[in-house]
């Protein structure tokens, strides 16, 4: 399986695959390119990465021009580099004058040159940040409109994630569109989850269940009955055993957040889940201006899209799966369909503006 994603890795991007001949002239070459998101709006003038990957097994030497939305000004023009055999680099552009756009949504182009060949990757990215506020997790959802939401699409149903920080908390707020609600409750098989993971910038997922963590990982679920109550579960936290991923354990199983809030509210078509984390519980993350994280999330709606995956919205590769990436619980096993990576970029930044 995992040869068969190697075999896969040329020049994917969010919106779609290459065109077949461009996908030709790139099988020499092997190179693989991702346009990471931003992690503080453009406007502020922020370094943006590209990700260079050869695949191959003879080194290479690349060129990446890139070209971001019409009237945006970037330094340099283009980077070259010698790429050895598996090897993959992060090649830093400067955006000097960009434009922060609503609906959040930025097409970047990237042309590829190695040897004879060009090839142009297209990818759509986000800002992937958030902005310093606090709001009150009550289910009323006004406290959101200086957040930047961003939106991804799964067989038709729209996903919307918003983020807030302070000194004391990170808060998530999710829009799950989804044909209803399936509520925990005790003995339930089929229950409607987000789950999130958060770590440090550096943190990565070890390949090997004997490895510590590096990473928190929380289940968010909603309650069934008049009188209960919205969950934030821990599933795995920063330097316990990777094998806990492994683990088939029932949300029953499960051991609620210190200091989380949650509400879960069901508006027409839309699940809302809006929820506190305290800093507290995020070890290796410092609370402050600038930092990057790594953050991702999978939205479970069993008995309609099934799984949404952020990682592969956010364009990581095919081969970026890793059935240690993300815990197993109840319903769910990573055996057959292991999900993407857990570790996509993120920010915590001032305001939106």
């Amino acid at each position: 399986m995992a040869h068969r994603f190697r075999q896969l890795l040329l020049l994917v991007c969010v919106t779609g695959m290459l065109s077949p001949a461009d996908h030709a002239a790139a099988s020499p070459s092997r190179i693989a390119v991702r346009v990471e998101n931003f992690t503080v709006p453009p406007s502020t003038g922020p370094l943006t990465h590209i990700l260079i990957r050869n695949s191959g097994d003879a080194t290479q030497q690349v060129t990446a021009q890139p070209k971001f939305p019409t009237g945006w000004r970037w330094t340099p023009n283009q980077r070259t580099l010698t790429i050895a055999p598996g090897q993959t680099e992060r090649l830093p552009f400067t955006i000097e004058k960009a434009t922060d756009l609503a609906a959040n949504r930025y097409p970047v182009e990237v042309a590829v040159t190695c040897g004879a060949n060009t090839t142009l990757h297209r990818q759509t990215i986000v800002c992937a940040s958030a902005p310093y506020s606090k709001p009150k997790i009550d289910g009323k959802f006004k406290d959101w409109s200086d957040a930047i939401p961003l939106t991804f699409t799964t067989d038709g149903k729209d996903t919307v994630v918003s983020t807030y920080w302070d000194k004391r908390n990170f808060y998530l707020y999710v829009q799950v569109e989804e044909d209803k609600l399936r509520a925990y409750k005790k003995g339930a098989v089929v229950v409607d989850a987000v789950q999130v993971a958060i770590a440090p910038r550096t943190a990565v997922t070890p390949d090997v269940a004997t490895a510590p963590a590096q990473r928190h990982e929380f289940l968010l679920v909603g309650a069934s009955g008049p009188f209960a109550k919205a969950k934030c579960f821990t599933l795995i936290s920063t330097g316990d055993a990777l094998s806990i991923a492994a683990q088939q354990r029932t949300v029953a199983d499960l051991t609620e957040l210190d200091g989380a809030r949650v509400v879960v509210k069901r508006r027409g078509k839309i699940t809302h889940y809006e929820c506190t984390i305290p800093f507290a519980g995020l070890s290796g993350i410092r609370p402050d201006v600038g930092r990057e994280i790594r953050l991702s999330l999978v939205v479970h709606d069993p008995d309609g899209t099934g799984r949404r995956d952020w990682g592969k919205a956010a364009g990581l590769w095919p081969d970026q799966r890793n059935p240690l990436a993300w815990c197993a619980w109840g319903q769910t096993s990573w055996t057959d369909d292991p999900p993407y990576d857990s570790k996509s970029e993120w920010g915590l930044c001032s305001s939106k503006h």
